[in-house]
């Protein structure tokens, strides 16, 4: 009887854990976009553009990741001034070893996206010109 009860609060435990969120850090790839995620901010890289993600990104358990930084037009000869810095929102779901990824350019309502990463995917294959 004893070893029943102690069997039976042990798995009234393990079901009341709480839930862990998704992993966001690391190197996600694919041949459209690349991404390299710390908790200090993100790196993108895309076939014509780039973005940088700010460190005040947030991942829900359920995987939904917001955050805010810059994307960069891209494609054809770098213009001696550079290219200006958009600012940014960034939306994705990450689930299990998958991150799907959009950003929206505050100013002109665009999207770019989404892209679908791999955790430890390619980098982006081809960039434009």
């Amino acid at each position: 009887m004893r070893r029943e009860v102690g069997l039976l609060s042990l798995f009234t435990l393990l079901g009341c854990a709480s839930p862990v969120a998704p992993d966001a850090s690391g190197a996600w790839g694919s041949a459209q976009a690349s991404l390299m995620m710390s908790r200090a901010g993100g790196a993108l890289e895309l076939q014509c553009g780039s973005g940088a993600i700010d460190g005040t990104w947030t991942l829900t358990v359920d995987g939904v990741f917001t955050a805010t930084g810059v994307t960069f037009g891209g494609g054809g000869p770098q213009p001696i001034e550079g290219r200006p810095p958009r600012p940014s929102r960034f939306t994705g779901l990450i689930s299990g070893n998958t991150f799907i990824l959009s950003a929206t350019v505050i100013a002109s309502n665009t999207t770019l996206g989404p892209f679908r990463m791999i955790r430890g995917g390619p980098g982006v294959s081809m960039l434009c010109l």
